[in-house]
């Protein structure tokens, strides 16, 4: 009988198991962005292109490869060539748009013609630095074809934060053991060497040399048909150039049969490139296992399901894109905004995040708050950032108008509340206490002063703000409740929370346009409806009457009812540079970026106010019509995506919804915010 129940645990745990692994898969047709990575490496794709625009690298620093010459056409230039021929027929299927599989962890595109299918995708080790590419080239025609197939990955890097070209590697080829070595030795990539090795078909011909003449590029499309000509040339270390990874398969394949490529692409520490590849060219498949495994396990492991099968699907995808999203940094593996663009530790982003996973992951919570004390100075001011620069780590410390501030307050409050963990508040105490120390220091007139203009981190022009205002009411909230928990009390504290509510409803509600608005130093209204001022509505720091006019207000001037609500409105950033002192184009064109984008936050705090509203019918269809993968799949220029942002501009159909960095952690972390806030606890 024993052995029967747990052959029923067993079975039990195996097809949930595989039923979110079949929830976790998409199949999409369309332009779309896409992002793939783990703790190690990340890709970014662009336009459904089969072939990355860029590959990061985390180990042993963040390195990249990108040939983008600006930052917002990043989307025109590739890093990898490939190339079919069928008997002496070639086809550069670089830039053609192809059908695709997604996965929270892997990515495969799947290229059809008459007489050949080629699929190729892309996975992730778990615990080496590198990722999988698998090509299979299928003969689907009646007749036997001779098939070559050529690559070139170029292994030029960026640097994580200045982006400085690095072009001189030298480049080798180990014959015996089929490895591909391009060193650097330059101490702002820490000494990088990158690796390709062969686990399928052995190549017929390598060669380590690029075929870009040189850096920065002056076309996008750097491959040319003599490509296949230009083999068996490296780079010896006293004359080190532009290192490529060049391949040329080879093969007869009747009727039905398939050549089968497996590379192996990684980053490493001088040294230890070719140990790495040697390991992998054995074990891939099960690093790659364990990778998958690890994401699905933790993606079913949740405890909140609401019964609609789009809410749901979402719930799995949000929890799989939270164990996706981490970088190694610096020894450790650390939340990351996104899987290929972001090089950076930001504490915002992992604070934001764990505004969710306080509700279900204590251990993740609790780690990343000891990373932030970890990373704080000797006075516990603790950091905005963490990031590799030019030879060493660097750290960006919170500034004393800096929101992390009062996210961090927050976060600690609710972890330590929720679970009673007194050890750990005593810790946090002498951190938290010097947050609030820092920020009150814009306290005046009952309400707070800061720089920034809203919920970013550009701008600088003082005056009073309301999102800072609505903050620093719930940051002092819950530092008394951390307080209480250790048996400390202020009464100062609450008479300034008392009062900052004062000044939310006297000084920064405009009784006119029925929104809290914004001021600067000399006394002028900043006329901007921006969206922080809707958290006021969550955190129920004004009353009823005005919850529902913040509602009705922001549905008006920043709501699209197609793909979300906007950051800012109206969207004039554009003109205002000097004035608000942004830097070039920093803010984004009109209906781009923080310029009245449409950020996952945005959507979240108006789901959030509609609930505060007691309009949970209203802000559950909203949520699934703009937060869902599957509503955003279904909504103008939809995709698979938890994004960074959209493009608001429904003037521009071709543009109108368009997404950025498609898999973003904290969309996912406001998205199971907003269930649990609807449906759970």
């Amino acid at each position: 009988m024993k052995n029967l129940f747990l052959l029923i645990c067993f079975l039990s745990v195996a097809i949930a198991f595989s039923q979110t692994k079949e929830k976790l898969k998409i199949q999409f047709n369309g332009d779309a962005q896409i992002e793939s990575g783990s703790f190690y490496a990340g890709l970014e794709f662009h336009h459904s292109y089969p072939l990355p625009q860029r590959i990061s690298f985390y180990y042993p620093v963040a390195n990249s490869i990108d040939l983008s010459r600006d930052y917002w056409k990043r989307d025109s230039s590739l890093v990898m060539a490939m190339c079919v021929e069928t008997d002496g027929k070639k086809e550069w299927v670089n830039k053609e748009s192809t059908p695709y599989t997604l996965t929270p962890y892997s990515v495969s595109f799947h290229n059809e013609s008459s007489d050949r299918l080629l699929n190729i995708s892309y996975e992730f080790c778990k615990n080496k630095p590198a990722f999988v590419v698998t090509i299979e080239l299928k003969n689907i025609s009646s007749s036997v074809k001779n098939y070559r197939l050529f690559t070139e990955l170029q292994l030029a890097l960026r640097t994580s934060h200045t982006f400085a070209i690095k072009d001189k590697a030298s480049s080798s080829f180990d014959e015996v053991n089929g490895i591909l070595l391009a060193k650097y030795n330059d101490r702002e990539t820490q000494n990088a060497e990158l690796f390709i090795t062969n686990a399928g078909e052995k190549p017929s011909s390598v060669s380590g040399v690029s075929s870009i003449v040189k850096l920065p590029l002056e076309t996008d499309n750097w491959w040319s048909d003599d490509s296949f000509s230009e083999f068996s040339n490296y780079l010896p270390d006293n004359n080190p150039g532009l290192a490529a990874g060049k391949f040329l398969y080879e093969k007869k394949l009747n009727p039905g049969e398939s050549l089968i490529i497996v590379q192996i692409i990684g980053s490493a520490k001088s040294g230890e490139g070719n140990s790495i590849a040697q390991y992998l060219q054995k074990n891939y498949n099960n690093e790659v296992n364990e990778f998958s495994n690890y994401v699905i396990d933790y993606a079913g492991s949740g405890n909140i399901k609401t019964g609609d099968s789009i809410l749901d699907r979402s719930i799995l995808w949000s929890r799989a894109m939270l164990a996706v999203n981490k970088h190694y940094i610096d020894g450790s593996i650390q939340p990351m905004p996104c899987p290929a663009e972001y090089n950076f530790y930001f504490t915002h982003d992992v604070l934001l995040t764990d505004l969710a996973a306080v509700k279900f992951d204590s251990a993740r919570v609790k780690n990343d708050l000891k990373f932030i004390l970890s990373h704080a100075d000797e006075n516990h001011v603790i950091p905005h950032a963490y990031y590799w620069k030019d030879s060493a780590f660097v750290t960006e410390l919170a500034t004393p108008d800096n929101w992390n501030h009062f996210w961090f307050i927050i976060v600690s409050g609710m972890y330590t509340a929720k679970y009673n963990d007194k050890q750990f508040a005593d810790e946090l105490y002498p951190y938290v206490s010097k947050s609030l120390t820092e920020t009150l220091h814009g306290y005046k007139d009952s309400v707070m002063y800061a720089f920034r203009p809203d919920w970013w981190d550009i701008g600088r022009n003082y005056g009073p703000r309301s999102y800072m205002t609505i903050l620093a009411v719930k940051a002092i909230e819950e530092y008394n409740s951390l307080s209480g928990l250790l048996g400390k009390s202020n009464d100062s504290l609450k008479i300034i929370a008392d009062n900052l509510r004062i000044g939310l409803d006297k000084t920064l509600w405009d009784s006119n346009k029925k929104y809290l608005m914004n001021y600067f130093e000399d006394g002028s209204q900043d006329t901007h409806y921006y969206m922080g001022s809707l958290l006021a509505a969550h955190f129920k720091t004004i009353n009823a009457d005005k919850i529902n006019e913040i509602v009705k207000t922001a549905k008006e001037k920043l709501l699209d009812p197609a793909i979300g609500v906007y950051t800012v409105y109206p969207m004039d950033f554009q003109n205002l540079g000097e004035y608000l002192k942004l830097v070039g184009n920093e803010a984004g064109d009109p209906h781009k970026y923080i310029n009245g984008g449409v950020w996952p936050h945005s959507n979240a705090v108006y789901a959030l106010a509609l609930i505060a509203a007691g309009r949970k019918q209203e802000a559950a269809n909203f949520i699934k019509q703009t937060m869902t993968i599957d509503g955003i799949i279904n909504s103008p220029n939809g995709q698979p995506a938890m994004y960074e942002y959209r493009n608001s501009n429904k003037n521009n159909p071709s543009e109108y919804g368009k997404v950025d960095k498609p898999q973003f952690m904290w969309a996912a972390g406001w998205y199971l915010y907003c269930i649990y806030e609807l449906f759970g606890e």
